[in-house]
């Protein structure tokens, strides 16, 4: 297995100022992990600092910690030509970061369509959008990709869906084995509908209840959600693992976003992680 680290996972020391990107990834070379996702989802941070870009790409080899994923947020429901625009720009930091795959978002993650008329016309918008994308990804060597995420572009039947219609060899997803529970769908359910179209997959765990006090996420089924440590939570991970073990060419990253104290929850979820994928 290919085990590393989404950046995400440090957001809180990262925000206050206790590591930087260099930071993380002299943490991780002391880790299990072997790569990092670098997520950069207010959308600025990277493009405003070059020069942060260029000392953690050197950095990264000279620790040997690959970023292999860049993450950014993204609003392609009118397929507006400045935000392709600034998603292009945003490709350009992800081949400076030396990533070959790009994740970018279709809609804010929490909007959601009000009936099936406005999801098909904003879903076309999405398509023609993502295709311009992929295209600028294609030049420079680039796997661009959506992950299941959110209400609106996440089930494995409309990510499975959209990678059809925008039709380019390099247009996959970035495959988060939790999320699906956000839209009432069964974990297992989204990875085995995505796994073959995936690009690099995220671990997360959650609790899961049917209510719950204030903090928790409630999903399009009712169910309440809550991150925690990886094998600490509800999901099946160890089956989960099993799935993405069948692609083991594909990069696979811890995304913790509990409220456990970091990075101890980091640590214990990548031991877990590795030991119920039995390769610890």
């Amino acid at each position: 297995m290919k085990l590393g680290v989404s950046t995400y996972c440090f957001r809180s020391l990262m925000m206050s100022g206790q590591l930087d990107l260099n930071g993380v990834l002299d943490w991780v070379a002391a880790s299990p992990a072997g790569h990092i996702e670098v997520a950069g989802m207010d959308g600025g941070e990277y493009l405003d600092h070059p020069d942060v870009v260029a000392a953690a790409a050197k950095h990264s080899a000279d620790v040997g910690v690959s970023i292999v994923n860049y993450l950014v947020s993204g609003d392609l429901r009118t397929a507006d030509k400045k935000e392709i625009d600034r998603l292009r720009q945003q490709l350009d930091i992800a081949k400076a970061f030396g990533a070959t795959i790009f994740r970018h978002d279709v809609a804010p993650w929490s909007w959601r369509e009000n009936d099936p008329g406005e999801f098909e016309s904003v879903f076309e918008k999405v398509v023609e959008g993502c295709q311009a994308v992929a295209d600028h990804a294609a030049e420079l060597g680039i796997t661009s990709t959506v992950e299941n995420h959110g209400f609106f572009m996440n089930g494995a039947e409309r990510v499975a869906r959209l990678v059809h219609f925008v039709d380019r060899p390099n247009f996959k997803v970035t495959l988060d084995l939790g999320n699906g529970l956000c839209v009432g769908e069964v974990p297992g359910k989204t990875a085995a509908g995505l796994i073959d179209v995936a690009a690099s997959i995220g671990v997360k765990d959650f609790h899961i209840r049917r209510s719950a006090g204030d903090g928790w996420l409630k999903t399009l089924a009712g169910d309440y959600l809550l991150g925690t440590i990886s094998g600490h939570g509800d999901l099946d991970l160890a089956g989960l693992l099993a799935l993405a073990a069948t692609k083991p060419d594909v990069p696979v990253s811890l995304e913790f976003e509990g409220l456990e104290s970091t990075p101890d929850a980091i640590e214990r979820s990548l031991n877990n992680i590795l030991r119920l994928a039995g390769a610890a």
